[in-house]
């Protein structure tokens, strides 16, 4: 049987239209994040929230993602980057891409040929480390998603960036909604070479929970939010109390997405220090 391309359920690609705002405000919930951080090429910039728990050679984070010039956008990044705020694509972790190419085209995912990206993060005015890794553009399925297969993922583990002042160690449910939960569990199944149990699928440490709702008849299915795991519990409770759009018990909305906050522990595995990095971003 053909070893599965997929590693893990890597990170989730949030829009926001205000990079600095919405910074501002993951750092009053108790997060720390990466320095901005521009791809030239393609007009945009990214802030991150990495977590400390992620399965080994990939990362596990969420990713903050504005435009800062339109007219450099690819296609397919220009579509993704426009209209209501909110996650906008689920990204996996490849161990290798021209398989997982050839994977997804096999299910009828309309992929582009992988592209090769080199950022910078800038550690200081005279000190900066440069990610690199393949990435497919997203394409529409059951939800919108896309791959990446890191070359330097220790970078994403840096413990400067991995620490959180509210304690947080990784994200592991993402939620949607779908009028028939078991048809999209069993597509998402299928990419990402796992099980699905009812409207569930998990990967990795990371579960997809898909929930019913008759309005969302038609794919992609949209990415409602996400579970953060492992927070303080005293810092659960300081941290919803001042912030808005409060719903359930341990969630609010803002972005365009429900953020929950669970004191639970992390479910992933825990990372291998050791292992010589072969993939990053």
């Amino acid at each position: 049987m053909t070893e599965n391309p997929v590693k893990a359920i890597d990170h989730l690609l949030t829009y926001v239209r205000d990079l600095d705002e919405a910074a501002r405000f993951y750092d009053r919930l108790g997060f720390t994040l990466t320095p901005e951080s521009r791809i030239e090429a393609m007009g945009i910039v990214n802030r991150l929230i990495l977590f400390p728990d992620a399965s080994d050679g990939s990362a596990n984070f969420i990713e903050l993602m504005s435009v800062f010039d339109a007219a450099r956008l690819p296609p397919a990044m220009a579509a993704l980057l426009s209209g209501d705020e909110g996650i906008k694509s689920m990204v996996l972790s490849l161990g290798d891409v021209q398989r997982a190419h050839a994977h997804f085209g096999a299910l009828g995912c309309p992929f582009g040929p992988p592209l090769h990206v080199r950022r910078e993060w800038k550690l200081s005015a005279t000190e900066s480390v440069w990610p690199e890794f393949d990435v497919l553009l997203p394409v529409n399925d059951v939800v919108t998603f896309n791959g990446c297969r890191y070359h330097n993922v220790e970078l994403y583990r840096r413990p400067a960036w991995t620490t959180h002042p509210n304690g947080a160690r990784a994200f592991d449910r993402v939620y949607c909604a779908a009028a028939d939960p078991q048809a999209a569990a069993s597509r998402l199944a299928k990419i990402l070479g796992a099980t699905a149990t009812g409207g569930v699928v998990a990967h990795s440490g990371v579960t997809i929970d898909v929930h019913h709702d008759d309005a969302a008849a038609t794919w992609p299915v949209r990415i409602a939010g996400y579970r953060v795991t492992g927070l303080h519990e005293n810092h659960v409770a300081q941290t919803l109390n001042p912030h808005r759009d409060m719903g359930q018990a341990n969630q609010l909305t803002a972005f365009g997405q429900t953020i929950e906050l669970s004191s639970q522990a992390s479910t992933h595995r825990a990372t291998s220090r050791s292992a010589t990095a072969s993939c990053a971003r």
